[in-house]
């Protein structure tokens, strides 16, 4: 979201630009988590659980290896946040021996953040499709009643220090993260919030 050019009686700055990402790979690997019922308390859970459709989880001899797989993943999925470094130096060892062993299509596989293939069996595609698009609500609300118009003074506060943009995640109830100088994680909970969503934009 961006003015091109100053807005009469607009307080929002014209060079103002922020994302709002409803991150798929992860909210992807949420909905995993309720189709199969895996037991991963690290991660909030959801403001409500999604129709899983036809979803069922595959047999597996060993669920807490697969809740352990989930989290790994979960855990890569976030690299996609990280804040790259300007310059370009000379790979770490590990990545030096991923260049040197692996195949094209096994290193683009190992860089990848996206949850792998692994979690599409028992996955019902068009549940996940249709969960999705109720997280996407902004349309929904009046141009002037959007989320970040109504906690404007801290929204600007927090660009000029550098926030680019704004992850929403439908965890339950009050969430607020800022992973990096660049990037904000909340709840849809608390981005609904005008005094919620000012206080995850002030950390």
């Amino acid at each position: 979201m961006r003015a091109s050019q100053p807005i009469p009686g607009s307080e929002w700055p014209n060079d103002m630009a922020l994302t709002i990402d409803d991150a798929p790979h992860l909210t992807f690997l949420l909905f995993v988590r309720s189709a199969w019922r895996l037991e991963v308390g690290s991660v909030p859970a959801l403001e409500s659980e999604p129709d899983v459709g036809s979803s069922a989880k595959p047999l597996f001899p060993d669920d807490e290896a697969i809740s352990a797989r989930w989290v790994s993943e979960w855990e890569r999925a976030w690299k996609q946040f990280e804040r790259l470094e300007t310059g370009i130096g000379a790979p770490d060892v590990e990545t030096q021996r991923m260049l040197d062993t692996l195949t094209d299509e096994e290193l683009s596989a190992a860089m990848s953040t996206a949850p792998s293939k692994f979690w599409e069996v028992g996955i019902d595609q068009d549940a996940f499709n249709a969960w999705r698009m109720t997280l996407l609500d902004d349309h929904q609300h009046p141009f002037d009643q959007q989320p970040e118009r109504r906690s404007l003074p801290a929204l600007i506060d927090a660009w000029k220090s550098g926030l680019t943009t704004i992850i929403q995640l439908p965890y339950a109830g009050y969430f607020g993260d800022r992973i990096n100088r660049e990037h904000l994680v909340v709840s849809a909970a608390a981005r609904r919030n005008p005094e919620l969503f000012g206080l995850a934009l002030r950390q």
